[in-house]
């Protein structure tokens, strides 16, 4: 099949993870302007991850946008790596949609940081503490190989100097096709921002209301390690099951075996709702860190960053 004959995105959720795209992609899904993939996990990250790149673009466009409806005028996908992939993300989609408009989420980096490693721990890939976690991010990222150094499921600050990394979009593209969204405004101020990003991306409001989706982002684990354990055991089916916990919908289509039985009961009991504090010599140390970017930063938003600091 050529490329003129299958369905183009003209707009992208790049990022940022643990930003909010997950939540702002629930809300768009819902406009009867809008397609995004109703299949939200896992994201394509196709510029993102060489391994799906190398598939081409025909393969990237008859996996995610196969079937959009007519009265669909924007089109998109969410893919929260995007923004951390930085210049070579930039240039690959540039190359293929130069007039791709992009919607990057940002949140206090600080915060973001912090929510990253947690869920990195309730993904079954962290076993160190938060302030552990930040003292070896730099050896760790440098002794990633294969698909982990790209994925870089350690470098939890790196993807918060979104001045850096918005810089280098727009090595590639013009600052109109660029929307930056506050994230803690998206979630406080959710009616207001939708307006903006309808305009942006080319649909009607239409009175139209969106519902806001569950929130399922609070969960803690209690004991890393065992959450690492559990997540060799399920293989490939772990985000599955764990979704399917945190959501507490029904598991029996996963509990194939009285061990499976156990260890969903396990992963349960290791899960609580209660969202912990960061600790404060790691909030301080982050504070540090990201100061001269969010020097760079405030020079691309039209909106106030003084609360992040």
């Amino acid at each position: 099949m050529s490329k003129g004959n299958l369905t183009k995105p003209n707009f992208i959720i790049g990022g940022t993870a643990a930003g909010g795209t997950s939540f702002l992609a629930a809300m768009l899904v819902q406009h009867p302007q809008i397609f995004l993939p109703k299949e939200m996990r896992p994201e394509p990250h196709y510029y993102y991850k060489s391994w799906e790149y190398e598939k081409g673009l025909d393969y990237y466009l008859e996996k995610w946008f196969p079937s959009v409806s007519r009265n669909c005028l924007a089109v998109g996908e969410r893919s929260s790596s995007y923004l951390f992939g930085g210049r070579d993300v930039a240039e690959k989609i540039a190359f293929d949609f130069p007039e791709m408009k992009f919607i990057f989420t940002l949140r206090n980096p600080i915060e973001r940081t912090w929510a990253n490693y947690r869920y990195t721990v309730l993904q079954g890939l962290e076993d160190l503490t938060f302030e552990d976690a930040l003292g070896q991010e730099k050896v760790r990222i440098e002794n990633q190989t294969g698909i982990w150094a790209e994925i870089q499921p350690h470098n939890y600050t790196g993807r918060g100097f979104y001045g850096d990394l918005i810089t280098q979009f727009l090595e590639s593209f013009d600052r109109q096709q660029i929307l930056l969204i506050k994230s803690e405004m998206l979630a406080s101020g959710t009616d207001q921002e939708l307006k903006k990003i309808y305009k942006f991306i080319g649909v009607t409001n239409l009175g139209f209301n969106a519902q806001r989706p569950p929130n399922h982002t609070s969960c803690s684990v209690v004991n890393p390690p065992l959450q690492m354990q559990l997540r060799d055991y399920f293989g490939e089916r772990f985000d599955k099951v764990i979704e399917a916990v945190r959501k507490e919908e029904d598991i029996a289509d996963f509990e194939e075996s009285a061990e499976d039985h156990r260890a969903i009961q396990q992963l349960r009991d290791n899960m609580k709702g209660r969202k912990e504090n960061m600790p404060e010599s790691a909030r301080k140390y982050l504070k540090d860190l990201f100061s001269e970017d969010m020097k760079v930063l405030e020079s691309l938003l039209d909106f106030e960053i003084t609360d992040w600091k």
